[in-house]
């Protein structure tokens, strides 16, 4: 009968065991690791295989727990030179990222759990800095929607929420046929508007039918300068008869019915004698 072994536990063709270690109270286990040196070492940039090998170093990290242990793997890695990046870069082990202090299934675990969770429910359940909780969470979140798809709008909402206290504020721009957001923008300021239609084609531009928003002057001055062809609420009438409405009236009251200046004035204390 053969050893009982953690290999198959760690299915990456590119690293090998060679230690491993329980704690006494089976808390926590330590696994040491090299690159399999049947594989020429390849950039993690490009994927391609490297010309020679700069350097070696450590690193440590966690894994996915084992029952109630923690799993930390220290592992030897090599820094490459690649011709096609045309620099030195970290070998792709298919372990780590170069960047994150754990695995790339433990990174995607706690981007999961972030999901349902805060960042410090996430930190204290895992035994993790929350700061590395939140690099983990922020790196899958621009790679998910880093690049939003800017294709197929025709009707857009603007808006902006305030972020916290002393007039700071985030511009939202939605699809509002589906929901999605496809732009945010720091400020509420009509460059802040402007940045987004920058990111359009022409022929994207020209698409959009009707921008629904409220009647905050840099947003209706963005619009205006960077829109190929007027926006009217006729468009919107026809689809969202309710939206349109109560476009209209705002801009009628606004437009129609001056605003009335109110004088300020002082009143004197009432005294009882």
């Amino acid at each position: 009968m053969s050893d009982p072994t953690i290999a198959p536990y760690f299915p990456f063709r590119r690293i090998k065991i060679i230690n491993q270690n329980v704690m006494p109270d089976a808390a926590a286990a330590h696994i040491q690791m090299r690159p399999n040196k049947r594989f020429a070492p390849i950039c993690h940039g490009c994927g391609q295989r490297a010309t020679g090998v700069h350097s070696w170093t450590l690193r440590k990290m966690r894994d996915l727990s084992m029952a109630h242990a923690r799993v930390f793997i220290t592992c030897q890695y090599r820094k490459v030179f690649c011709a096609q990046c045309q620099g030195i870069h970290v070998e792709d082990l298919e372990l780590f990222h170069p960047y994150l202090r754990v695995t790339q299934r433990m990174a995607r675990y706690v981007y999961e759990l972030c999901q349902y969770m805060t960042i410090s429910e996430v930190a204290r359940h895992l035994g993790l800095n929350w700061k590395t909780v939140k690099a983990i969470d922020k790196y899958f979140l621009e790679r998910e929607y880093g690049q939003p798809d800017l294709t197929g709008l025709h009707i857009l909402a603007v808006d902006e929420i305030s972020i916290r206290k002393g007039h700071q504020y985030l511009t939202i721009v939605l699809d509002y046929l589906s929901g999605r957001v496809v732009y945010v923008g720091k400020d509420r300021k009509a460059e802040t508007l402007e940045r987004f239609f920058d990111l359009l084609s022409a022929k994207q531009r020209n698409d959009i039918d009707a921008v629904v928003m409220d009647m905050w002057d840099p947003f209706i001055k963005a619009v205006k300068k960077k829109s190929l062809k007027p926006k009217s609420y006729s468009t919107c009438f026809m689809l969202y008869p309710t939206l349109a409405a109560s476009s209209t009236r705002l801009e009628t009251a606004n437009t129609i019915k001056p605003v009335r200046r109110i004088k300020p004035f002082t009143k004197a204390p009432s005294i009882c004698c």
